[in-house]
């Protein structure tokens, strides 16, 4: 008897991973595709054993990213697809901005998690290439590995968008 269940167990998990392996190509498939025609070459692969233990050791020290693991996968991929955004607006602000540069004066956060990473409001003094300085306030995820970073007083290189100062992409600390 128990051998007929750890059978019905064994091909259940064989066909389980099967199912997930051909999710997974299909999705890096449309992954890929999405990535060259904005002329990226990106290859996904399926993740070692290794790469799998790591990954889910780390998670599990991170509140915000365990639960976001714990969620339904079409608020996932609704998530993904928002820090995808987000990640777009930026990587075009750093490409495209006007150049300026920013201190941060607040760092609250929205109690809102996005894909495990913590969202916050920052209120920042901006200050043009050309000398002027405004005050904004974004909405911004900040990496709980890079939170020090971002506390108040902290100046960083910052990008403008031209047709939306409120628009403002914060990046790497300025000495």
């Amino acid at each position: 008897m128990f051998k007929k269940i750890r059978d019905k167990i064994d091909n259940a998990t064989r066909q389980a991973t099967a199912r997930a392996e051909q999710d997974f190509q299909g999705h890096a498939a449309q992954f890929q595709r999405e990535a060259a025609a904005q002329g990226h070459d990106i290859r996904p692969q399926l993740p070692t054993l290794g790469m799998v233990s790591h990954a889910f050791g780390t998670m599990t020290d991170d509140p915000a990213m365990a639960e976001f693991m714990g969620l339904p996968a079409e608020e996932q991929l609704r998530q993904q697809r928002e820090v995808t955004t987000y990640g777009q607006n930026l990587r075009w602000l750093h490409e495209s901005g006007e150049p300026a540069t920013a201190v941060v004066r607040t760092l609250d956060p929205t109690g809102r998690a996005v894909a495990g990473q913590l969202q916050y409001t920052s209120a920042l003094d901006v200050t043009r290439a050309d000398g002027t300085t405004y005050r904004t306030t974004i909405t911004h995820l900040v990496p709980t590995t890079a939170f020090s970073q971002y506390t108040p007083g902290t100046r960083h290189e910052a990008r403008i968008d031209p047709a939306d100062p409120a628009n403002v992409g914060v990046f790497g600390l300025v000495d």
